[in-house]
């Protein structure tokens, strides 16, 4: 384990830091971390002035430390330079203890953007992030915070955006799973227990399944929205509303009318196309466009029956290579049919073909694509809601 500290120019007394049951008479935070942390690397960042001024007295009285020389952050050039430094002496997968106690000016900002980014960059783990309240300080007992939990917001806002652009809720989970009791929010827990399965069924592409799990998560977030919270799932809150909103496209509701479901069936390719899924919106897009012919040749495309699904599918290859007369209105329908499925193909086998497309086009072409479904899908008596 590593402590990492920061030392400013600030003149400081003697208090009693106290952190749960430890306490310590010192002048200097450090001097009670080195005695709440044995035998355990001590770094000190320190400008030329700090190092000056309570240097000497460090050394003496705290055997494993070591100074870690820094500018002033005066610029960005300088801001760089402490970041450089301390990554220099962070070795990888180490377990950091970050102290800001006698931190100056934007010297503690600046660390902590540091330290977060080695967490990503090198693996490292935060275990505390102190501060000595001397301000807060009652008589003589100084007490010590841990601010872990607000550089835990991060990790909120990341597995947020994780799974907004991919539909990967696995960060989710650790964050909010409790240990060795109940849980105070059942439906905060339970949600994300279905967001999880969300994520595998995007991931194994179970579309039906998908939307059914879409629709139950955005009902258990609105609950959990309403109940009680524990402080460490706080940051989770401000972000609900856009984790909710974020499911529309893929939700369905089972009690709507066929048309209904397809409609809103229509919302996963919307999804997939505009989290850049283009093989999965191109497949999807065609599985969609056999529903809809079930739907208007054999008046229904629910419940699944693989024959009765078959048959129109037959009949749409069989009308787009020409095997059977296109009734008129079908046409257009035919020629999209026709075209998704070369462009599909062309994903599909990676670029191992001849004068295959390249992926600069894939996107526009993509999107021109399903651009055109929702047109001819428009003129056969379906409109599909716009999507920003």
């Amino acid at each position: 384990m590593i402590i990492l500290s920061l030392l400013g120019t600030g003149d400081y007394n003697e208090t009693i830091y106290t952190w749960g049951r430890r306490k310590k008479s010192a002048q200097f935070m450090q001097q009670a971390l080195s005695a709440w942390f044995p035998n355990t690397s001590l770094l000190v960042c320190a400008t030329r002035k700090a190092k000056g001024k309570h240097g000497k007295v460090l050394r003496e009285t705290i055997p494993n430390i070591k100074m870690i020389n820094i500018p002033m952050g005066k610029n960005e050039k300088q801001f760089w330079t402490i970041y450089n430094r301390i990554e220099e002496n962070i070795p990888a997968e180490s377990e950091l203890v970050f102290d800001i106690t006698h931190g100056f000016r934007s010297l503690p900002v600046l660390a902590l953007l540091a330290v977060a980014y080695l967490r990503a960059a090198k693996g490292v783990k935060v275990k505390h992030i102190l501060y000595g309240a001397f301000e807060a300080r009652v008589g003589e007992k100084t007490p010590v915070l841990d601010l872990l939990p607000f550089l835990n917001m991060l990790d909120w806002a990341s597995a947020t955006n994780r799974f907004l652009e991919t539909g990967d809720a696995r960060k989710f989970r650790p964050l909010i799973e409790t240990k060795g009791g109940r849980p105070l929010n059942v439906h905060l827990n339970s949600a994300v227990k279905e967001l999880d399965s969300l994520s595998q069924a995007l991931a194994t592409n179970r579309a039906l399944r998908s939307g059914e799990l879409a629709q139950k998560v955005q009902e258990k977030l609105l609950k959990a929205q309403q109940g009680k919270w524990e402080p460490r799932h706080e940051p989770l809150k401000l972000l609900l509303p856009r984790l909710a909103d974020s499911l529309s496209l893929l939700s369905r509701d089972k009690q709507g009318s066929q048309e209904e479901q397809l409609r809103q069936s229509f919302g996963q390719v919307e999804w997939l196309l505009q989290n850049q899924q283009f093989e999965k919106a191109l497949g999807l897009a065609r599985e969609w466009m056999v529903s809809f012919a079930q739907l208007k040749r054999q008046g229904s495309w629910q419940p699944i029956e693989r024959k009765k699904r078959k048959a129109v599918e037959d009949w749409l290859n069989d009308c787009a290579k020409g095997n059977v007369a296109t009734p008129d209105d079908w046409e257009a329908f035919i020629g999209v049919w026709k075209d998704l499925g070369n462009l599909r193909n062309d994903l599909m086998h990676f670029g191992f073909r001849d004068a295959p497309r390249t992926e600069a086009s894939i996107p526009k072409e993509v999107e021109e694509k399903i651009d055109g479904l929702r047109e001819v899908v428009s003129s056969l008596g379906l409109e599909l809601p716009e999507v920003s």
